[in-house]
């Protein structure tokens, strides 16, 4: 008897020591998971974000980063050069920066009382094609960045400050990119509201929200429909009246971009002509033109049969005073375009990360210099570079910004340099979807 209940008393020991066991297996393991899991506050570097992923990952809330896949088997493949030392000799500062009270962004003079303020960010559409007709303001922006959005479709997102437009537009959604040119810009978002994920995201900045400019009745004027355009793309925006709408639109600590002459103009290659094929619905080439120091945009007039066959190319208009877009730098930055889970890569959500440094392709006076964008500080525009992190300096007037990713292609052919933007796949992992899921909706060409 005795035997009995001795043996019963050392098994349930034993079995109460393996269920401890267990348990605490259980414990520490989903211990390190937790202590593993980056909180959304944490700054994580490539490796360690590739550290975190792995293919059957479940995605969270958290803004995990889904890295891109490699383009090397594209038939047009991107030759890795590295920026060359600028041949700058030594010269005074007043050579490289505009006079005192010059547009920052510019380097050219403009009216006092304008530069008293924030710069404005303008979404602006360019499709469906048939926008065109009546698409205003852009060539009156100060900077322009162009950058895709989903379904091949690219988006501007233009920056007013030395000027304004009276009717700029039409105003479509924002997206993850531009809350970098917010806080570089300091500047006022205007756009048509976006995908909840995004607009979520830029409500959550608490130091963003107060400069969101969306479509209100007590935003009417300056950010109005016009009722003679039927459909969705009939927002317009005064950008002079965006100012008196906010809190504070005092004159924003601004760097200025470093502006001066091209120096050795014939150690650089002659490129008059900068096509960037985005994809067989979205494309452009900028022509330069010696007589006036400037480039021409023209734009894609129909669907080409494929990418970089068959394109149509017109001269794109701003009909707002029916001129042609022109610009006197081109700038062709390549940036990460990452997602934050395989649910927005379905559905093409990307998030360019303007953040560290990259390669750039600076266009101006018929030249191609080759340098890198440095982002070093949150809150001041971009700079170009060369090797050396010396600067490299910009014609005096527009610049427009053409953002593809690092996967794109290169190819140069006498006097014409194409860059081909490289689409992801929409869909790498089989992950269920989310209950409640929507993916948004992109109006078609």
């Amino acid at each position: 008897m005795n035997t009995s209940r001795l043996k019963l008393l050392a098994l349930g020991v034993w079995t109460a020591v393996f269920l401890c066991g267990i348990m605490l297996a259980i414990a520490l393991l989903v211990g390190d998971k937790i202590s593993a899991a980056p909180s959304r506050n944490t700054t994580l570097t490539p490796q360690a974000v590739r550290n975190t992923l792995t293919p059957s990952r479940t995605p969270t809330r958290l803004r995990e980063v889904i890295y891109l896949p490699s383009a090397t088997a594209r038939p047009v493949s991107p030759t890795p050069i590295l920026p060359t030392a600028t041949p700058f000799p030594t010269l005074s500062i007043s050579q490289f920066y505009p006079a005192q009270n010059a547009n920052p962004l510019t380097g050219l003079q403009a009216d006092p009382a304008l530069l008293e303020r924030r710069p404005v960010v303008v979404k602006i559409s360019t499709f469906p094609r048939g926008v065109r007709a009546y698409q205003s303001g852009l060539s009156l922006a100060d900077v322009v960045y162009e950058y895709y959005i989903e379904d091949g479709l690219t988006r501007f997102a233009a920056i007013f400050y030395g000027q304004n437009a009276n009717r700029a537009g039409p105003v479509r959604s924002g997206r993850y990119f531009d809350e970098h040119l917010m806080r570089m810009y300091h500047a006022v978002l205007v756009f048509a509201n976006a995908d909840e994920r995004v607009e979520t995201y830029l409500i959550e900045q608490a130091e963003l929200r107060p400069l969101l400019f969306v479509p209100r009745p007590d935003n009417c004027p300056p950010l109005c429909r016009d009722t003679t355009i039927s459909g969705y793309n009939s927002m317009f925006v005064d950008t002079a009246g965006v100012g008196a709408k906010i809190l504070d639109n005092t004159r924003q600590d601004l760097r200025q971009t470093v502006f001066g002459p091209l120096i050795s103009p014939g150690g650089y290659p002659v490129i008059t002509k900068i096509f960037t094929h985005y994809s067989e619905f979205s494309y452009n080439y900028w022509e330069y033109d010696s007589a006036n120091y400037s480039y021409w945009r023209f734009s894609d007039a129909q669907d080409a049969e494929a990418l970089a066959i068959n394109e149509v190319y017109q001269p794109h208009i701003d009909r707002w005073n029916n001129q042609q877009i022109s610009a006197q730098n081109v700038v062709v930055l390549v940036v990460p375009h990452m997602f934050n889970n395989e649910f927005d890569r379905a559905d093409q959500v990307f998030n360019i990360r303007l953040l560290g440094a990259g390669t750039a392709y600076i266009f101006r006076e018929g030249r191609m210099i080759l340098g890198a964008w440095l982002r070093d500080r949150l809150d001041q525009p971009i700079q170009l570079v060369d090797k050396d992190r010396n600067p490299i300096p910009l014609q005096p007037g527009v610049t427009f910004y053409q953002v593809i990713n690092p996967e794109s292609a290169y190819r140069q052919n006498g006097e014409i340099a194409e860059f081909f933007f490289f689409i992801p796949p929409r869909v790498v992992t089989l992950t269920p979807t989310p209950f409640g899921f929507k993916p948004s909706l992109t109006p078609k060409r």
